[in-house]
């Protein structure tokens, strides 16, 4: 009987010899049984793998080729081994079923379809090579993809090119390109829009004879031949437009070259530069404002040390003469013309001021009321003064003085406007801020729609103020009058803006002119009522007093004195020091200059509270409070006034501040 390898290899015979046609065909054929092992190998896998058919015949397909096992394939081949439908393996999808390589390496592309033959009982692979159709389609898809990647590029080119040409033409600066000659050959409509020429007349504008104004003749005389030899040019001239009128503009000029480096044209980029050059000019204005507030300062620093000395001296004068009436009746008025000059020095430095005050807080509604009043001293009769006052406190922090002053400059002005009307009116006004009523308000300032704020108007139907000088009415020192200092409204200004509000005008020569005042109000807190008298009997206290300037310190230690006070001298912020040092327990206050030379009173003072930390301390200053209330803020138990003080006023807050250390 014969073996099992021999009926086996009998069996593989018969199949192959079946299919005799197989080893002629131009495509792959393998066959296996239900047991997965290889009964035909035709003669194409034979040269397409390089493995013999006498290897082959009998192996396990998938120890052969063990991706083959995986389930992706396996399950797939076992459907088909159980009598089920056809399998195809695609190439894009499974790659290469029977590794088979190509003369370069790599492997070929296949496509292997896989039935089952129920006669023989096995299942057959067809194994077509498309690797040469995938070659011509990744060639084809190759140049494809060259194709249109260059018709990408050319279309990117093309929208490149339109990108280019709208933004030239949407640009902001005027966009010029002419012949050597000047010839405008191009403009786009930034440069119709600053000229006011039509698109039609471009070409019929030489930009050298017709845009540059007159007076720049001789410039264009020396552009000309400096840009003939292909130099270029940047700078500010000013041009005309189609109407006549000018503007300033800033120009870049550059050549253009052809591929010989032949001159051929000019490209000049020209930006209207009015709105900045009116900036600058405002700059340059608000500097000589700056400059000049310093000048008015330093001024005034100086004028209220000779006040203060001034002011002490008169005091202890008119003590000496109290039997001689006349005489004393003198003192007392040059008291009082001391305190006025003052007073008109708080104003220049009003204007100036920039930084937090001391203030106290008061019924706006009651003081708009009283001033209404003062108001009606100084408006003549031939004018008719009314009041509209809405019902409410409107509680406000700031110092009463200050704006009283500010809002009769206001009403001056416009007694002044109303000289030459026989219907002169006047009308004051007191409001919360109405968004309906006071709207285009609110859109110049938008600030106002943030907080609460009074409306105080002051209204005049007089002659009004003209447009030209509109934006200088708060100029310091300018003034429409043949004589006048024009420090009102500049004073005005200031005091507004100190106090943290707003301020707005309207004016026609047709209905007058208003002066709107927006201040801002705040929340009112209950506050303990005081007990005890100002005056108070005393006992003198034991000060250091410090300045370095004898105008000063002399007449204010007098009055001191002749208060029952003791009183030691220092001249400046380290004798100051040295002199608290030998015994800090034995002065009961400390009045200092804030400004002086080697230490100032606020370094001089921080040195005294190391040795002395609950020492009282008066800051006096000839400058404006704002500029060093902010430090002087943090030295607790302490004051801050302004040169000349006035001597009672002194004595109370001496008294004040020692007691507040008790």
């Amino acid at each position: 009987m014969p073996s099992d390898d021999m009926q086996q290899a009998s069996k593989h015979i018969s199949i192959a010899d079946q299919f005799p046609l197989l080893d002629q065909i131009p495509t792959g054929i393998l066959a296996i049984n239900r047991k997965g092992e290889i009964v035909l190998w035709n003669h194409m896998l034979e040269q397409w793998s390089g493995s013999k058919r006498e290897t082959m015949i009998g192996a396990n397909l998938f120890a052969c080729f063990p991706d083959l096992d995986m389930a992706d394939y396996r399950k797939p081949i076992e459907q088909v081994l159980s009598g089920g439908d056809s399998v195809i393996f695609s190439p894009q999808q499974h790659h290469h079923v029977i590794p088979c390589p190509l003369p370069d390496g790599s492997l070929r592309t296949q496509l292997v379809t896989i039935s089952w033959l129920s006669l023989q009982q096995i299942a057959l692979f067809s194994i077509q090579d498309l690797s040469e159709q995938h070659r011509l389609i990744e060639k084809y898809r190759f140049v494809t993809r060259e194709l249109e990647e260059e018709l990408r590029h050319s279309q990117e080119l093309e929208r490149e090119k339109s990108q280019l040409a709208a933004a030239v033409e949407q640009a902001g600066e005027a966009i010029i390109i002419t012949d050597t000659a000047g010839h405008i050959q191009y403009a786009n409509r930034a440069f119709l829009k600053q000229t006011g020429w039509g698109d039609d007349e471009v070409n019929t504008i030489a930009i050298y004879d017709t845009l540059f104004s007159t007076p720049e003749t001789s410039f264009t005389d020396e552009l000309q031949p400096l840009l003939a030899s292909g130099a270029t040019w940047q700078g500010r001239q000013q041009m005309m437009r189609k109407d006549g009128s000018s503007f300033t503009v800033s120009n870049s000029i550059a050549p253009i070259f052809d591929d010989t480096q032949t001159l051929t044209h000019h490209i000049i980029i020209q930006e209207d530069i009015s709105l900045q050059v009116t900036i600058e000019e405002k700059f340059r204005h608000a500097q000589k404002q700056e400059a000049l507030i310093t000048l008015v300062g330093g001024i005034a620093h100086d004028f209220n040390n000779l006040l203060a000395g001034l002011v002490g001296q008169a005091y202890l004068a008119a003590r000496e003469v109290r039997g001689m009436p006349k005489t004393a009746a003198r003192m007392e008025k040059i008291q009082g013309i001391t305190q006025e000059a003052a007073e008109i020095v708080k104003q220049l430095l009003t204007f100036a001021r920039q930084g937090e005050m001391v203030s106290n807080e008061f019924p706006l509604g009651s003081f708009i009321k009283e001033f209404a009043k003062l108001a009606g001293h100084n408006v003549p009769e031939s004018i008719q003064l009314t009041s509209d006052f809405e019902p409410g406190q409107f509680a406000f922090r700031g110092d009463p003085n200050q704006l009283q002053q500010a809002l009769l400059n206001i009403v001056q002005n416009s007694v002044e406007a109303l000289h030459d009307r026989s219907d002169g009116r006047i009308e004051i006004g007191l409001f919360p801020l109405r968004p309906d009523l006071d709207a285009r308000h609110i859109k110049k300032h938008p600030v106002l729609r943030h907080g609460n704020f009074a409306h105080v108007c002051i209204l005049d139907n007089g002659s009004g103020i003209a447009q030209s000088i509109m934006d200088r009415i708060f100029d310091p020192f300018f003034s429409t009058k043949q004589l006048g200092s024009g420090l009102g409204l500049a004073m005005v200004m200031g005091c507004i803006r100190h106090h943290q509000g707003i301020i707005d005008v309207e004016s026609s020569a047709s209905s007058g002119t208003g002066i709107h005042l927006f201040l801002p109000i705040i929340k009112t807190k209950n506050r303990p009522i005081a007990s005890g008298s100002a005056s108070e009997e005393h006992e003198g206290m034991t000060i250091l007093l410090v300045d370095d300037d004898k105008r000063v310190l002399e007449p204010t230690m007098e009055l001191l004195e002749a208060m029952g006070h003791r009183v030691s001298l220092a001249h400046d912020g380290i004798e100051a020091y040295e002199t608290f040092a030998q015994h800090p327990d034995s002065w009961d206050i400390v009045i200092t200059d804030m400004v002086m030379p080697k230490m100032n009173g606020l370094e001089s003072s921080q040195k005294m509270r190391l040795l002395r930390p609950d020492i009282p301390l008066i800051y006096a200053t000839g400058y404006d409070q704002s500029l060093v209330i902010g430090n002087t803020k943090k030295m607790g138990n302490s004051i801050l006034i302004s040169k000349p003080f006035n001597p009672d006023e002194l004595d109370q807050l001496i008294m004040k501040i020692v007691k507040r250390k008790e």
